[in-house]
């Protein structure tokens, strides 16, 4: 007999919220469920299960008679993923950042958001755990989150090294001090320089590498090229780069490719 499968369906109420930059809002919210979120995953995220705006009610995933989980195309339309951006586990309250857009589900209701209003979600999940690699992050200010989360539950002597873009200098934040972390300003007429400051970095002094990112779609598709073509002997799972948005379109409208 196959194990029954157990999904998280839950709902999270908004309890503080807080602008840290002029790039996100950060949420605090309080759970009505018991979660486990693994200290030890890398970049962990959950889906957000958004109101219909006509309805006001949150459709849920449910699992059907195969024990397979059923997505409908209504829970779909409203759902988006997220990234952690920290877990308190006494409490059960975790903190999610809203990049800021000009229009979107999640960016709307980010910033229209009151305390007390509630969102659904399922999850939490992470995809890698860390080990003994020396881990490789990078991202523009879309994977700030589950980057600084990853730091910040790395053990203390865990060798890691980060290659973060943001768009302002008020988007940069203090991480633990024994990290190596490169920042960069978004420039305009240099849209590769995140890419070209990870591939021209020497990491010829460190075994068991694994990397991680999360960027634009077409950037972290040339990433992900360059980085296979260039370790041709890395395992496959040690190249993990995520397209977070892509150019031109807004949440919901392209699919994340891992």
């Amino acid at each position: 007999m196959h194990e029954r499968k157990n999904i998280i369906n839950a709902l999270l109420t908004v309890i503080k919220i807080e602008r840290p930059s002029e790039s996100y809002w950060r949420l605090h919210f309080s759970c009505d469920k018991p979660l486990v979120v693994n200290p030890r995953w890398i970049c962990p995220h959950l889906k957000l299960l958004f109101a219909d705006p006509l309805t006001g009610e949150i459709a849920f995933p449910i699992l059907d008679e195969n024990n397979k989980i059923s997505v409908s195309d209504r829970v779909r339309q409203f759902a988006r993923s997220y990234s952690i951006r920290d877990y308190d586990e006494r409490n059960n309250h975790i903190v999610i950042d809203f990049s800021i857009h000009a229009s979107g589900l999640a960016t709307v209701w980010s910033q229209q958001a009151k305390v007390g209003d509630q969102v659904g979600f399922v999850g939490p999940a992470g995809k890698l755990e860390f080990a003994n690699q020396y881990l490789i992050l990078m991202g523009d200010v879309s994977a700030l989150p589950a980057i600084c989360y990853t730091l910040g539950h790395l053990p203390a002597d865990h060798q890691a090294i980060a290659f973060i873009e943001v768009n302002h200098k008020t988007d940069i934040v203090d991480l633990p001090k024994h990290l190596s972390v490169k920042w960069m300003i978004k420039d305009a007429n240099y849209p590769n320089q995140l890419v070209d400051a990870l591939m021209n970095w020497d990491f010829s002094q460190h075994d068991n590498l694994l990397f991680w990112g999360g960027l634009e779609g077409s950037l972290a598709q040339q990433l992900r090229h360059a980085l296979k073509d260039k370790y041709v002997n890395l395992a496959p799972n040690a190249i993990q780069i995520t397209s977070y948005w892509r150019e031109g379109l807004a949440e919901g409208e392209f699919k994340h490719r891992d």
